[in-house]
């Protein structure tokens, strides 16, 4: 008897288009969405923490100043096709909310098992604006 193994563990990126979210500042919590696509067969993980961006020159959004630093471990049940990863962000003490306009990346990384892809854009990049009106 031959076994033909269709098993599709799935691949993992952060949506559709939603490699870049720009987030209001006064809302204090941010949630970065991770879609498992292309198959969901069995249980998978996959690790994830923030991570402060060099290239955003004069941006650059601080872990402890801007966002509360975020690691740790998203686990997919059989089937789960969606999982959240939440930031809390910090208002600014001197300056207020009015002004704000950082950047701060969020990665995901080491999927488990091997069968399981990453998109190469493994990371979705934050933007905390004052109004997200005002910056489209």
């Amino acid at each position: 008897m031959l076994i033909l193994d269709d098993d599709k563990p799935g691949f993992l990126s952060f949506g559709p288009g939603r490699n870049n979210i720009k987030h209001v500042a006064t809302d204090r919590e941010c949630y970065v969405k991770v879609h498992r696509t292309k198959g969901s067969d069995g249980n998978i993980s996959c690790n994830y923490r923030t991570v402060q961006l060099s290239h955003a020159a004069g941006r650059i959004g601080k872990p402890g100043e801007d966002y509360v630093h975020v690691e740790g471990v998203l686990q997919f049940e059989h089937h789960e096709t969606k999982k959240e990863i939440l930031v809390e962000i910090l208002p600014k003490a001197n300056e207020g909310d009015e002004h704000r306009d950082e950047i701060f990346g969020v990665q995901i990384f080491d999927a488990e098992p091997a069968a399981v892809k990453i998109s190469k854009k493994d990371t979705c990049i934050v933007e905390i604006v004052t109004d997200v009106e005002s910056k489209k």
